[in-house]
C-alpha cells in the first residue's frame, strides 16, 4: 500500500519526469517545460508527517542555483530539518490550464542568504528524491 510520502515502486530517478500513462495518454512533461512556473510560483504547498499526522501548509517557494527552496510564512513554524517533505507548485484555474510540479525529498535548513530572503523565517532546501511535472494543456498520446 502506498502512502502520501511513499513514492511507490515506479518512482523515476531525480530530475526525470515520471510517465504515468492511462489508456495511452499522458499529461507529464519535463520539469524544464515549467521553468516560468518554477521560477515564479503563484502557489506552493508543503506536505509532511508530524507526530503521525499529515500536515499540509502553504509555503513561500523559489528556485535558487538549481535548488528548490521553501519557507513557512508564519511563526512559530515547525522544525523540518531531516524530514521527508513534498513540495507542490501549481498554477491554473481551468482544467486545460492546470500545470505544476512536485518535489519529494528531505528538507535541509539553509542560510536565508542562500534563498536571497529575509532572515526572519527559516529556509529549507529539498534534497530531491523524485520530481514530477504535469501540464494538462499538453495532453497527448504516448
Amino acid at each position: 500500500m502506498s502512502t502520501l510520502l511513499d513514492p511507490g515502486p515506479t518512482a523515476p530517478a531525480a530530475g526525470e519526469a515520471g510517465t504515468v500513462a492511462t489508456g495511452g495518454v499522458t499529461r507529464d512533461v519535463e520539469v524544464a517545460a515549467l521553468a516560468d512556473l518554477v521560477e515564479n510560483p503563484p502557489r506552493a504547498t508543503l506536505a509532511f508527517v508530524d507526530r503521525g499526522a499529515i500536515q499540509v501548509l502553504p509555503v513561500t517557494a523559489r528556485l535558487a542555483a538549481g535548488r528548490h527552496l521553501f519557507s513557512l510564512p508564519f511563526e512559530p513554524s515547525p522544525d523540518l530539518e531531516g524530514l521527508e517533505v513534498v513540495l507542490v507548485i501549481d498554477d491554473g484555474w481551468y482544467w486545460f490550464e492546470l500545470r505544476g510540479m512536485s518535489v519529494r525529498g528531505t528538507a535541509k535548513r539553509v542560510d536565508p542568504a542562500t534563498a536571497e530572503a529575509s532572515r526572519s523565517q527559516p529556509w529549507y532546501a529539498i534534497e530531491p528524491r523524485r520530481l514530477l511535472a504535469w501540464d494538462y494543456g499538453t495532453i497527448r498520446e504516448v
